[in-house]
């Protein structure tokens, strides 16, 4: 049943969080938005919950894909996780820096440690990326892109696909990892170099404080060592194996079309491909 009154209580590119009833919340999509691409999102955020991640649950509606459909626009109705993101506590206590980073690190791995069976295949993803972006990089980087992700280890583990520290709820019952639409199958070192590019040249979310934004614009940089640093040491995984996806992750990253990220990520992605040859 619909809630009487309607309150926003989070905004993104894609869609509005409204609150929905008691503990939960109503993720309501941009109109227009196609409904594979809102069904997709409810499907991986159903299966990341059942293999006992850090993710919310999913309530179905009676419709046979389970979304909910508001004044023509479609929804997923979840769990509601009450607490401020990681993003924005740091913006109000940055001496959590450290401790924060090494959090980051710990729950990206704990992601990592999950099978990734039944997930859309992170490999096709960045296969369908390198096809769609003739418009901006050369035919010399895409081809060696093609050739760059048929040499590296097909490994089939959970992606969250965005994670970054506005994705991260601090919960009292523990952390909980949000948005998980773009979540796939693939090796831990991409979706790594995914959260690499985010650090280096990603806008802040939408709402950010001032203060949060001078704060990241000074700490980015140190904040991401630190978090390379405890990754490595959890999960193994050394900075040259994460940086060799990182031409290839930035092709998928270009593919989500922000133009104020266009030209560093073109230029990442021909100086990392041009070395790879």
């Amino acid at each position: 049943m619909e809630p009487r009154e309607r309150t926003v209580i989070g905004r993104g590119r894609t869609a509005e969080i409204l609150a929905w009833g008691e503990g939960r919340v109503l993720k309501l999509y941009v109109e227009g938005s196609g409904r594979e691409y809102v069904r997709r999102e409810a499907e991986v955020s159903r299966l990341v919950h059942r293999a006992g991640l850090p993710a919310p649950a999913v309530y179905d509606s009676d419709v046979s894909d389970g979304l909910y459909e508001v004044d023509g626009r479609l929804g997923i109705l979840y769990e509601r996780i009450d607490g401020p993101t990681m993003l924005r506590d740091l913006g109000s206590r940055p001496w959590r820096l450290r401790a924060y980073s090494e959090q980051l690190a710990a729950l990206h791995a704990r992601i990592h440690s999950a099978p990734g069976e039944g997930l859309p295949v992170l490999r096709d993803r960045i296969e369908r990326s390198i096809d769609r972006a003739s418009a901006w990089v050369s035919d010399g980087a895409r081809a060696a892109a093609h050739e760059t992700l048929q040499r590296l280890p097909d490994v089939r583990r959970v992606c969250h696909g965005d994670f970054h520290p506005d994705n991260v709820i601090l919960r009292k019952g523990g952390p909980m990892v949000i948005d998980w639409g773009p979540a796939s199958s693939g090796h831990p070192a991409a979706d790594v170099a995914w959260t690499v590019l985010l650090f280096r040249s990603a806008g802040t979310p939408p709402g950010t404080p001032l203060s949060t934004r001078l704060l990241l614009s000074v700490v980015r940089r140190w904040s991401l060592r630190i978090y390379l640093r405890a990754y490595s040491d959890l999960a193994g995984l050394s900075w040259h194996e994460v940086k060799e996806w990182l031409g290839v992750v930035a092709l998928l990253r270009l593919s989500d079309n922000i133009p104020e990220e266009r030209a560093s990520l073109v230029r990442l992605i021909e100086k990392e491909l041009a070395a790879s040859r």
